[in-house]
């Protein structure tokens, strides 16, 4: 099996929108009742309190009867819900395989994960199956779960169904998820929102989406180009023409914007990654956005 996180250097971070509401709930601080390494703040004792929190010398100073307050660091849930359809093995603007490239960006939050000390799991399927992987930090879990993801991805795999995928982790999960969302910009063009809308309420979400190969791309006329199905071949004049070119530019341009204001009603970043190479910093560009969304 091939060591997918190898694959990643560079260490980034993942910024939560929302403070943790639970004691089990993402690495944001919380003050709870407790102890862990990094203390916080004094107050007063109340009933309930553990009394091996008092502060003897502080509460001796003051006179009254005072604990210790920490900060808890939790761990986030971070679930990968890829999209396995036959269309990730379609060819990206790079002339890589879509199922490549979304790979390696499954791979990149799962490292900046593990290296954060998170849990990370993944769901991922096509209109066929669906697959789970537990939440865990081991780096043979994350590994065993990006070669399978990656096995999944063939041209003889059905169609991709995102609603599908995101309606089984809207009715499996109970606890608080981290979802990073791997499809690509057709899939989210026919996104039923009310599943964004519904996991938004206990969910974060953020949305990597790997783009197509243009018909018109410069860099594959030497290619043989056909449909997913290698029935339809598209001829050279066709994509050698200028005005099919520039209206493809401007559909898949008007298709982007439309995407990103629809998910960001909900607070949703999205990225659009067109090749490895690009994968590092845009999705870093994405986690930067994240920090500043809002509600």
């Amino acid at each position: 099996m091939p060591g997918y996180l190898a694959r990643v250097r560079k260490k980034m971070s993942i910024h939560s929108q929302r403070r943790a509401r639970t004691a089990l709930a993402g690495n944001y601080g919380s003050v709870f009742k407790g102890r862990s390494m990094d203390f916080d703040d004094l107050r007063e004792y109340t009933y309930g309190d553990d009394v091996k929190d008092i502060d003897w010398k502080a509460s001796a100073r003051s006179r009254n009867v005072m604990i210790k307050r920490y900060v808890a660091i939790r761990k986030h849930n971070i679930m990968i819900v890829a999209d396995s359809g036959k269309a990730m093995a379609a060819l990206a603007p790079s002339g890589e395989k879509k199922g490549d490239i979304a790979v390696f960006c499954a791979s990149v939050m799962s490292y900046i994960a593990q290296k954060h000390g998170d849990l990370v799991g993944c769901v991922y399927g096509n209109l066929d199956m669906t697959k789970r992987f537990k939440l865990k930090e081991s780096t043979a879990h994350i590994e065993s779960f990006l070669g399978h993801y990656d096995k999944s991805i063939s041209l003889e795999a059905s169609d991709g169904n995102i609603n599908q995928l995101l309606s089984y982790v809207s009715k499996t999960y109970s606890e608080r998820l981290f979802l990073i969302v791997i499809t690509d910009p057709a899939s989210v063009a026919s996104l039923n929102v009310n599943y964004v809308r519904r996991l938004g309420v206990r969910h974060e979400q953020m949305f990597i989406l790997i783009e197509d190969s243009p018909l018109t791309n410069k860099g594959l006329y030497t290619q043989d180009a056909r449909d997913l199905d290698g029935n339809l071949r598209l001829p050279l004049f066709f994509r050698n023409n200028k005005m099919v070119a520039k209206a493809e530019e401007n559909y898949r341009e008007t298709q982007r914007e439309n995407i990103r204001r629809n998910l960001r009603r909900f607070g949703v970043v999205c990225s659009f990654i067109d090749s490895i190479d690009h994968a590092i910093p845009r999705i870093y560009e994405m986690l930067e956005e994240q920090k500043h969304a809002r509600r």
